[in-house]
């Protein structure tokens, strides 16, 4: 079964998360310890005890969230990096602006299950559509008017460029006489504030981005789940749409000429949140994705309890550095 997801809905997914709000700016530093890509994360179906009727899961909270940075050690986090970059471009006699996160604060749901499962209120449909309520294009910052030298200052690159995945950013290179730290003064402020045990730039554990995202991607394989789209896709049928599954519908090319708000996208979206509550599509697609979480929460429980321990170090790091 396809499990990919239309651009609007991948942008919300994301969001979700943590990697938006921290890697604005970030250099992409890593260390052979932070290439997990979630090869070998694998959980035979788990049992459930209950299911309970959910016709929306957005105060719901899924197992990984405890290994997730929390809203507020984020800013924390993103304030000692700012803090830290500031002081060090200063020394090479730039003033650094800091740049805004990659998306409005409108992408950003509320919880990381807001629109996980996609349409769920059928009155929000039939408003936006397979749009979010509160979508709004994100912007990515630019470096692109700054001269050369203050981007090497900044990255290490006088392009400005990322180091790719996996590849040490290059040491050596000068400003005025002045070392410029491999990855640039984002490098060296995500290293003093213990990024690199994370996925290099500060972000979530890449461990726990992959248990996330493979719980996500196994449920969808499940028999239960399976059973759960079958009779959203005949209740579909009922009403004169034919999709095979929710995220067929969300996924609907047609979306991208039409709109994803257009009045065929509310109709269509309003039959899909209403079938979804009709065979509670979300009650046990949170339940089933919740178990595969514990599951593989629980098969990697030394590796995640050092994950825990890593965030209250950052955490310290980053309230030392701000205090400093």
């Amino acid at each position: 079964m396809a499990t990919t997801t239309s651009p609007q809905v991948r942008v919300r997914l994301l969001a979700g998360g943590v990697l938006l709000l921290l890697t604005a700016a970030c250099s992409s530093t890593t260390t052979p310890a932070a290439k997990s890509t979630g090869e070998g994360l694998n959980v035979p179906p788990p049992s459930v005890a209950a299911i309970p009727t959910l016709a929306r899961a957005d105060d719901k909270a899924l197992p990984i969230e405890a290994y997730l940075l929390t809203r507020e050690q984020q800013k924390q986090l993103i304030a000692a990096r700012d803090a830290l970059t500031t002081r060090c471009m200063t020394g090479f006699g730039f003033t650094y602006t800091v740049e805004p996160a990659p998306a409005e604060p409108g992408t950003v749901p509320k919880s990381l299950t807001q629109w996980r499962y996609f349409v769920t209120d059928a009155a929000e449909a039939a408003q936006y559509g397979y749009a979010a309520k509160d979508y709004r294009p994100g912007q990515k910052p630019s470096r692109a008017q700054q001269p050369p030298a203050y981007l090497l200052a900044l990255t290490g690159s006088p392009s400005g460029a990322a180091v790719p995945p996996g590849q040490a950013p290059e040491s050596g290179k000068e400003i005025n006489g002045r070392q410029v730290p491999p990855g640039g003064c984002l490098g060296e402020a995500n290293g003093k504030l213990g990024a690199a045990a994370a996925n290099g730039n500060g972000g979530d554990a890449q461990l726990v981005i992959d248990i996330k995202d493979t719980g996500w991607k196994q449920s969808q394989t499940d028999s239960r789940l399976l059973a759960a789209f079958t009779a959203w896709s005949g209740c579909m049928k009922a009403k004169g749409y034919d999709y095979p599954t929710p995220i067929a519908a969300t996924d609907d090319p047609q979306w991208q000429t039409l709109g994803f708000s257009s009045e065929k996208a509310r109709q269509t979206a309003t039959a899909d949140a209403t079938c979804k509550a009709e065979h509670n599509v979300v009650g046990i697609w949170f339940t089933v994705e919740s178990a595969y979480e514990s599951a593989l929460i629980e098969q990697n429980a030394e590796a995640l309890r050092a994950v825990k321990q890593d965030i209250d170090k950052r955490v310290k790091l980053a309230a030392e550095a701000l205090a400093s």
